[in-house]
Formats: C-alpha cells, structure tokens, sequence
C-alpha cells in the first residue's frame, strides 16, 4: 500500500512540474495549395446550344472555358486550342477557323497567399465565332464536338537536401539526417516529384533518389513551342512522354544521371509508363550540418480536352 502511495505521490510530482524538455525540430510548412490539375476546360453554359438548326437558319458558337485550378501561369502565346469532331466546312468555316494558336490574355494561377488564404483567378474565354451549319438535312442529325488544349506549364517542387560535416554519422540530435527519406512540396500541376530519399555515397558525397510522376489524365511533351502538342505522328514521338527537368542547390559538384540534351543538373527526361526515376550526386566537403533547400523544376506541354454532342435539327419549311 505505501508502495502505491509514493508512486501516486510521483506521478502527481511529474504533473505538476511537466515533462522534461526535449530538442524539437520544426516541421516543414508546404508552400503550396497543391493538386493534380492545371486547367480545367469546359464549354460554356449555351456555347454550343443544346441544338441548332440546319440550312444556314441558325447562327451559333462555341466557347471554351479556360480555368487556372493548378499553380503556374500560362502564358497566352503558349496555348493553343483545336475544334474536332464537325467538318468545318458544313458550317461555313475552313480549317484554320477551327485553331486558335495563342489566345487573348495570360490564364492566371490559383495561388495561396502569406495568410494561407486562397485567391482564384478569373476564367478565360475563347470564343469560335458565326457558325452555323449550312446544308439541308434529310433529318435530325447528332455531331460529337470536342475542343482539345494544349498548354505550356511547369511543376515546382520542394524538398530538404541534409549537408553534413560527417556524411557517414547517424547522430539522433543532428539538426538533420542524411539517410532518409524526404517531405517533397509539389505545386498544383498534373506531373509531380513522388519520392525523394537521400542516402550517403562514401565518406563526402550525397546520393539523392527521387522519382518523377504523370498525376493527370492528359498528355504531356517537351516544352518545345515550335510544335506544341505536335499532331505528326512521327514528331509525336520524339516529344510525348517527355518532359524538361531542372534542379537547383545551393551546393556545387551537384551531378544527375539520366538527363537527355542538357547538363548535370538540367536535361529532358522521359517517362515509361508515367514514371521515372533519376539519381543524383552531390560532393559534400562542409565542417558544418545545415539544410540544402533543394528546388526541382519540370516544364512540359500538356494536352487534354472536353467534349459535348450538337444536335443539328432539320428546318421545317
């Protein structure tokens, strides 16, 4: 009983005068509101109408909805929309009316603020002008109407790269860890950095490993302007599936493998069945232990599209 009694009276003591302090380590804060979309792409409410008439009696259009849900701006000269599915010359068109390569005004990112608040951006729209179908039908006829975009855009992603004076040491209390696996803060974009570890490489280099992820439900190419989303079939395969690739660090000698046409930090890389994965090499000679803000860009063209049916009705007479 009075061995129950002192250990009461203990814990009561613990209580009273707190925990022993411990050494924290603050945790990371995301930069960014994160995501797996750029744009969203809608037609407009009504543009196109549900149905049309025929024989040249019924003038309508088509707009497109342009929505910046991810984290990087488009720039207008980077955008380029196609109209598919309606043979432009039934509605008094010619093929070069149905692309629009480059549009009116930039599309603005959706961005978070220093407060954490969210600030949406307004909407763009693009606009296919006085159509209108201008033969007789024998009948009701139903067309597929899609609209595809292709858009410049970029990833930006975060992590902590740990510089130790001693690589190979594993000290619990060290202000950060070389072998481990890292926090990666990527922006809203459909391709994003997944995996990132970091592991020692001999006595003074860092290996880090990270892997690179198709998100989105589009298609994605080199950021190359002079062929966008390219419709040849044969330029489609040298760009699709490709995307350009930039790290950043505040350390020199840092080295990556893997990289195509570029350098040891910047280069094209391709992704087999929406992934990849590089490695890179840092040489570390520091006396000290800090952390390596560690910056990763990915710039690509993305293509994706919306798509509705146009009734096409035949006119009374």
């Amino acid at each position: 009983m009075k061995k129950v009694i002192l250990i009461l009276i203990c814990l009561s003591m613990l209580l009273l005068t707190g925990c022993p302090e411990q050494n924290t380590v603050a945790s990371n804060v995301n930069p960014f509101l994160g995501g797996t979309r750029g744009l969203s792409i809608q037609f407009s409410e009504g543009a196109p109408p549900e149905e049309v008439f025929d024989a040249d009696s019924y003038p309508f259009e088509v707009e497109v909805k342009l929505l910046n849900i991810g984290e990087t701006d488009v720039p207008k000269d980077k955008v380029e929309l196609r109209l598919s599915g309606i043979n432009p010359v039934d509605f008094g068109k010619q093929e070069q009316d149905f692309i629009k390569s480059g549009i009116s005004e930039d599309i603005i990112a959706t961005i978070i603020d220093s407060e954490g608040n969210t600030i949406e951006p307004p909407p763009v729209f693009v606009s296919f002008n006085d159509l209108s179908y201008i033969d007789v039908l024998p009948g009701n006829n139903q067309f597929p109407l899609r609209a595809d975009v292709c858009y410049w855009y970029s990833t930006i992603a975060f992590t902590d790269g740990c510089i130790r004076a001693d690589v190979l040491s594993r000290d619990e209390d060290a202000v950060c860890q070389v072998q481990e696996e890292k926090t990666v803060f990527n922006s809203g974009a459909p391709i994003h950095i997944v995996e990132f570890s970091e592991q020692p490489s001999g006595s003074d280099k860092i290996r880090y490993i990270f892997k690179i992820q198709h998100k989105g439900s589009g298609r994605f190419y080199l950021p190359d302007d002079s062929t966008k989303c390219p419709v040849n079939l044969q330029t489609s395969r040298l760009k699709e599936n490709r995307v350009h690739f930039k790290i950043e660090s505040k350390v020199e000698d840092l080295q990556c493998s893997g990289l195509k046409d570029g350098t040891g930090k910047e280069g094209d890389v391709m992704l087999i069945n929406g992934e990849a994965t590089l490695h890179c090499t840092q040489q570390t000679t520091s006396q000290l232990d800090f952390v390596d803000k560690i910056k990763i860009t990915l710039t690509y063209y993305y293509k994706e599209n919306t798509e509705t049916f146009l009734l096409v009705k035949k006119t009374i007479n």
